[in-house]
């Protein structure tokens, strides 16, 4: 579904990806691991056309996402650490406003219908610049309810949220999982991606440093491995 040759990206002339190469097949799902600043989000960045390389290919479903036009990227959605969305519209304007951008229209009941399985159904009239960090978290599980993706691309899904929230996004994230979804996301918890993933990416120095295969990988082995690259 989705191939990264030799993907260079530098800022302020310092390499932060470094001939960096990636597969993913259709229907996995993947934890992008490392310390801060290893360039995980820049990664996600890039295959979700936020950001440029310097140079390199990366090809989805066979088009090439870096020189094509923007159609080569439909069935891609990328969900980052901001929201993305126009904070003086309300959630509802917001998610109705998107999912006609991404040819993904749905009606007023079908918005309110995943407002309120994201537990934002009082707050849905008002405008999402009020929101909490774990409102906005709740909002883009939202948006990604609405959009028919083929890729998720989702950077820390858990952050700012409660227990409750990670329960609500833990479920959504199973159901996305028994229908075969392809999803790359960014987290730094380790256990839970093990029971979650199919593979660990760990990236380091600008390349990938590991890529465990969990059902081929004794998990105390690439624990280690892993905690031995945060210190």
């Amino acid at each position: 579904m989705l191939t990264v040759t030799n993907l260079r990206k530098s800022f302020y002339h310092r390499p932060v990806l470094n001939d960096l190469n990636l597969q993913i097949a259709a229907g996995e799902i993947i934890a992008l691991m490392g310390k801060n600043g290893v360039g995980k989000s820049t990664l996600l960045r890039i295959l979700g056309r936020i950001s440029t390389a310097n140079s390199g290919e990366v090809k989805f479903a066979g088009k090439s996402l870096l020189k094509g036009d923007s159609e080569n990227r439909r069935g891609i959605l990328y969900l980052g650490h901001a929201p993305g969305m126009y904070p003086p519209l309300s959630a509802k304007e917001n998610l109705g406003l998107f999912s006609r951008l991404y040819k993904s229209p749905t009606t007023e009941p079908g918005i309110e219908e995943v407002l309120e399985i994201v537990g934002l159904t009082i707050q849905a009239d008002d405008p999402i610049r009020i929101y909490s960090q774990g409102m906005l978290q709740r909002l883009k599980l939202a948006l990604a309810m609405l959009i028919d993706w083929k890729l998720l691309l989702f950077d820390e899904p858990f952050t700012g949220l409660d227990e409750q929230g990670r329960e609500l996004v833990e479920k959504i994230l199973r159901q996305w999982q028994s229908t075969n979804r392809t999803i790359l996301l960014v987290t730094h918890d380790f256990e839970w991606s093990w029971q979650f993933c199919h593979r660990l990416v760990v990236i380091n120095r600008g390349t990938i440093q590991y890529n465990f295969n969990i059902a081929e990988t004794d998990i105390n082995t690439a624990r280690d491995q892993f905690r031995h690259l945060l210190v």
